[in-house]
């Protein structure tokens, strides 16, 4: 009977004497060790019954994160989601593997390499790839299940936020702030998740009897990946705004803090005479002056449940899963009277 594994990676880096991350690209069967150094690593896992390891050679469970280069540098949202998977891992006796695709091997559609001595139970597609990548891991017959990301085009379900709400609330927020000229900021044509939050924005704007004014809103152009989350995508496009809104409404609290930074380097008073609010609720929403107002995502319930879901694709159970999202009322905002 397998025993519920309580080793860690740092118990194997220290009675091997070397670096964690050594020990994490060998069992990740990732390069940057020498192959003397990766099969001492592997024993060693053996021998300490690490994520399942025994001596006997059975193969031990793995669950496979697919993780696109635009993300590698986002520790902000991910995080959470990325320890959650690995702590749901470690207490179903799973190893969690995090996979890095290149912009090459997704465009190649080549898959990662799972090590022989492994037993894939599935693959978690963190958020943007494209849609044929995702029919290629669908092709393996292993479970694939998406986060954060709801992908239309395919058959892979999701767990994700409530975003076409979520938009709706964040825009009905600022309407009960007082605000009527209030913009969107986000590439509506990148996300599905952005779309569906511009939708949930247009949807209270109309409801509440006002006009989505085209002036105000950044939504990218077809066939761009452009994200929007840094000065440097931003800035350009809030230049060429002739009039600006009392409000924006940023589908994302990185593109939030950018904006904030790009008006107050222009002298541009937050709030007093713009409001901004943000959607995820990520840290640095709380670190940036004034503190941002914006929407929350549960990041660690999205790991367990994509985790969960993966875990029991053989239910048949081909439903998405849609996180609620509420607002988190910082600085950022000002009630208009």
């Amino acid at each position: 009977m397998r025993t519920k594994n309580k080793v860690t990676m740092d118990d194997i880096a220290e009675r091997l004497n070397i670096s964690k991350n050594a020990v994490s690209l060998a069992l990740s069967n990732k390069k940057g060790v020498s192959e003397s150094l990766r099969t001492k690593i592997l024993d060693t896992a053996r021998q300490m019954n690490y994520g399942n390891y025994i001596q006997s050679g059975e193969k031990t469970n793995c669950v496979v994160s697919i993780v696109p280069e635009y993300i590698h540098n986002d520790a902000y949202f991910y995080s959470d989601i990325f320890w959650s998977i690995e702590k749901e891992a470690k207490n179903r006796s799973c190893i969690s593997i995090m996979s890095g695709i290149s912009k090459t091997a997704e465009r190649e559609l080549k898959l990662p390499q799972i090590p022989s001595e492994m037993e894939n139970k599935g693959y978690l597609v963190i958020g943007i790839i494209n849609s044929a990548y995702i029919e290629k891991l669908l092709q393996t017959g292993y479970p694939v299940v998406s986060v954060d990301i709801t992908h239309h085009e395919t058959a892979v379900r999701s767990v994700s936020a409530a975003n076409l709400p979520g938009g709706y609330i964040a825009a009905k927020y600022l309407i009960e702030k007082g605000h009527r000229e209030i913009g969107f900021i986000g590439p509506i044509y990148t996300a599905q998740s952005v779309y569906e939050r511009w939708c949930g924005f247009c949807q209270a704007m109309d409801i509440h009897g006002l006009k989505v004014e085209p002036c105000y809103n950044i939504l990218g152009e077809k066939n761009e990946f452009k994200l929007f989350d840094t000065i440097e995508t931003l800035e350009n496009h809030v230049a060429e705004i002739k009039k600006f809104p009392t409000a924006w409404f940023c589908a994302g609290d990185r593109t939030a803090v950018a904006l904030i930074n790009i008006l107050t380097h222009k002298g541009i008073k937050i709030p007093d005479e713009i409001s901004v609010m943000g959607f995820d609720d990520i840290p640095l929403s709380q670190l940036v002056l004034p503190a941002l107002t914006t929407m929350k995502i549960d990041r660690k319930l999205m790991g367990e449940l994509a985790f969960d879901s993966l875990m029991n694709s053989n239910q048949d159970n081909r439903q998405n899963i849609n996180i609620a999202v509420s607002p988190v009322e910082r600085d950022s905002v000002k009630t208009i009277k």
